[in-house]
Formats: C-alpha cells, sequence, structure tokens
C-alpha cells in the first residue's frame, strides 16, 4: 500500500486539533463537575475531545485518501461567512429572531457561486423551525421572534 497524503485533509484536521487543544487549554478554569453533576466547563470539553478526535480521524484518513494540493485561500466565502455571523449577531434583538436568521442564510448563501434561490428559501425554513424549537421552545431563551415582540 502506497502513502499518498492529502495535503487539505491534514491541514484541515490538524486545525481541528490545535483548536480543540487551545479550547480545552482555555476551559481549565471552569469547573468541570461529574457526568451525574456537570459542572458549566463539562459540555464545552466534551464538545472538544469530540472535535479533536475528529481532527485525528481526518488526519488519518487524509493520510491515505490520495494526494491533493492545498490550493487558493477562499477569502471571499470567509468575509461572507464571517459578515453573516456579524450580521446576526448585530440584529437579532432589534430586528428579531426571523428576520436575523434569514439575513444570514441570504448573506452566508452568497459564498456559494451557483446558489440557487429555492434552496436557500427552503434553508431558511428548516433554520428557522429547528432554532425555533430548540431555542425558543425547548431551552425557553426568550429572543424576539418578530421587531415587534420585545
Amino acid at each position: 500500500m502506497r502513502l499518498k497524503p492529502d495535503a487539505q485533509d491534514i491541514f484541515a484536521g490538524l486545525l481541528f486539533i490545535a483548536f480543540a487543544g487551545v479550547m480545552l487549554w482555555l476551559n481549565t478554569a471552569h469547573p468541570i463537575g461529574t457526568a451525574r453533576r456537570m459542572g458549566p466547563g463539562y459540555m464545552p470539553m466534551l464538545a472538544f475531545w469530540i472535535l479533536g478526535g475528529l481532527g485525528v480521524v481526518v488526519v488519518l484518513g487524509g493520510l491515505f485518501s490520495g494526494a491533493n494540493a492545498i490550493g487558493r485561500f477562499a477569502w471571499r466565502e470567509l468575509a461572507l461567512i464571517l459578515a453573516a455571523m456579524v450580521v446576526f449577531g448585530l440584529t437579532v434583538e432589534r430586528l428579531g429572531f426571523v428576520a436575523s436568521i434569514t439575513l444570514c442564510v441570504a448573506i452566508a448563501s452568497l459564498a456559494e457561486k451557483r446558489w440557487k434561490p429555492m434552496r436557500v428559501a427552503g434553508l431558511v425554513a428548516f433554520l428557522l423551525a429547528l432554532c425555533w424549537f430548540l431555542f425558543i421552545w425547548y431551552l425557553d431563551i426568550r429572543i424576539p421572534v418578530f421587531p415587534w415582540s420585545h
């Protein structure tokens, strides 16, 4: 068996591992607790261990998946995704949950060169339903749904 590393997968896996390691180190300031009586640092610790494990799996997969060079960095796409998150954070309390998620998905969808309006609308509808169920109904987080529902 010949070793043909995939540079993209190896780089992505190493980024996962590095991010998980830094976040695990930063999480040491929070009490972990036990599985029965979880502290505020328990779930982040668990999530970062899973991320680190996923990074190991990606690196190992990249070692045997075939050669693939690292291409150009997608600055435009990165900027649009970050802009979508910033817009969501700045508008969720003022414009409400529905408008903020719609704006966030619309801006992020511009990162895809071949986006289709019906797919974006479907994604908006799915995320609105999922986020409403999870955050408003299940977790009972008080987020204004519409601008007039403060």
